[in-house]
């Protein structure tokens, strides 16, 4: 074998190596962009979101004078993507508490009730568009 032939050997296979490189590179960057977007796209509601829809709501008892809510605490239902029904208890600066059942859209739109079906709540879950999986 002349030095030609080896040093075309040899550049062929830096070459291989560097394609080689710059698939994999490829791929891991593709595989960022689908973890981005299923962070910025979840497929499943968590409790977390709902939370942070539900205390967006003013106090609906009378004489609560319309107070913002303190907190909330959702639990989920078992209806994947979304998990229907959710039962969230929202906490209200006027001493009120109300525990509501909560359906959400795979929009994102929310609509509950208390028990009584005296008090109603309804909204976005921000984030939400949520799909039916994959």
């Amino acid at each position: 074998m002349g030095p030609m032939r080896l040093t075309a050997l040899l550049v062929i296979a830096v070459v291989v190596v560097g394609v080689a490189g710059a698939v994999v590179a490829v791929a891991s960057r593709e595989s960022d962009t689908a973890f981005l977007y299923r962070q910025e796209h979840p497929t499943t509601l968590e409790p977390q979101q709902m939370e942070s829809a539900v205390v967006k709501a003013p106090d609906p008892v009378p004489g609560g004078n319309r107070a913002a809510a303190r907190d909330a605490t959702c639990k989920p239902g078992s209806k994947p993507p979304n998990r229907n029904p959710w039962v969230c208890t929202v906490h209200y600066q006027s001493g009120n508490t109300v525990r509501y059942r909560i359906v959400v859209t795979l929009n994102g739109t929310f609509q509950g009730t208390d028990p009584t079906g005296q008090y109603v709540v309804s909204g976005r879950v921000a984030g939400a568009g949520l799909s039916t999986g994959g």
